[in-house]
This record gives C-alpha cells, sequence and structure tokens, in this order.
C-alpha cells in the first residue's frame, strides 16, 4: 500500500479570528414540537422533494429545520457582524454545526499567508448581543416583501430549497456559504409579514 510507510501527513496552517456561538438543545427542541413549526417543515421538505426528483444522483439529504434555522441566522449574523468588524462580509465564513444534542454556528476568517488577524471578530465577540439582536431583527422584514416572505418552495422551480430568502435579505457571497445559498428560510430565524409563528426568536 502506498501508506504503509507514511511519515508525514498534508495540513495547512490557517492564521483568523472567529466567533462561535452555542445554542441550548432544550430550547431547539421545544421549537421543533411547535405545529407551526411542523408545518413549515413540510413545506420546505417538499420543495426539497422537488429538488430531489430533478437530481436523482445526488446523494444530499434534507439537513432538518434546525440546521435551516442556524444557517439562516449565520447569514443574517455575518452580515451583521461585518458593518463594524472591519471585514467585508466576502471576506467572512460560517460553520453551521446541527446535530441531535450539538447546535451552533461559527462565524470566521482565516488565511494561510497573514502573519496576524485586524481583531475586528473578536471585538464584535465581545458584543455579540448587539450584533444578534441586529441579525434578528434584519430577519423580520426583506426589502423584496411580501414577496420574499410568501415564497413556497414547491411552488417555484427556480428556488425549491429556500423558503423565504433572496438577495435582499439572506443570499451572501457564496465563497462565504457551506451551501452555496441553499436551504435558507429566514421566517424560521424571526416572525416575517406572513406570520408563521415558525420563529426560533421573539424580540
Amino acid at each position: 500500500a502506498l501508506t504503509a510507510d507514511m511519515s508525514w501527513l498534508p495540513a495547512v496552517e490557517n492564521h483568523g479570528e472567529g466567533i462561535f456561538l452555542q445554542f441550548k438543545p432544550d430550547a431547539i427542541d421545544a421549537w421543533l414540537k411547535r405545529p407551526a413549526v411542523i408545518k413549515r417543515g413540510v413545506a420546505l421538505q417538499a420543495g426539497f422533494a422537488i429538488w430531489k426528483r430533478d437530481h436523482e444522483q445526488s446523494s444530499r439529504e434534507f439537513p432538518g429545520l434546525p440546521y435551516i434555522m442556524l444557517h439562516s441566522l449565520a447569514h443574517l449574523l455575518l452580515t451583521a457582524v461585518s458593518l463594524e468588524c472591519g471585514y467585508p462580509a466576502s471576506s467572512l465564513r460560517e460553520r453551521v454545526y446541527a446535530i441531535p444534542g450539538g447546535y451552533g454556528i461559527l462565524i470566521y476568517t482565516g488565511s494561510p499567508d497573514a502573519e496576524g488577524t485586524l481583531g475586528g471578530l473578536v471585538q464584535a465577540g465581545r458584543e455579540i448581543t448587539k450584533h444578534l439582536r441586529r441579525a434578528i431583527e434584519m430577519a423580520a422584514l426583506c426589502s423584496n416583501d411580501p414577496v420574499c416572505a410568501y415564497h413556497e418552495p414547491a411552488e417555484h422551480d427556480h428556488q425549491p430549497l429556500n423558503g423565504a430568502a433572496c438577495h435582499g435579505c439572506l443570499l451572501i457571497a457564496e465563497t462565504s456559504c457551506e451551501q452555496r445559498n441553499e436551504y435558507l428560510d429566514r421566517a424560521l430565524v424571526m416572525a416575517t409579514v406572513e406570520s408563521l409563528d415558525a420563529e426560533f426568536f421573539d424580540l
């Protein structure tokens, strides 16, 4: 075997900074049991079924409502933080963790050829309450409402993997997103003009 005498492994060293938010599993589990959330999940899964029908060779599976909610919040938070942290939004990246019993969001930046970082994300982490509140408030209204808020995944073939999400609210640079701007729905984060009662946050 080629690796029988392997004495080294490929690696890369990145310098960067980030913000990690961890969510209480009990809070997300309780949210998932609400009838309005279950109903929204059915609508989002219907859109995924349409996408899957047209991509039979794909191994992608429906990621679940916790992932979609956290992914949407990550986009909102990334945009909110970028307004003050000194990095453009396209320089920031996300990582979403959503497995039963473990939920979190990481907003970070890193580069293998940098000696240091600007420190903007560290400072943003110290003011995370302000940025998180701004991010959640941003989910309530989109410049494309009511069209954006009333988007039905199963009725629009061009965007079957998204709920209430468009370039006016949730979509960011695809280099920053781990899912190519798919699996997004701000209605799971904050109440929109459609008032589905499926939001996780209530400000």
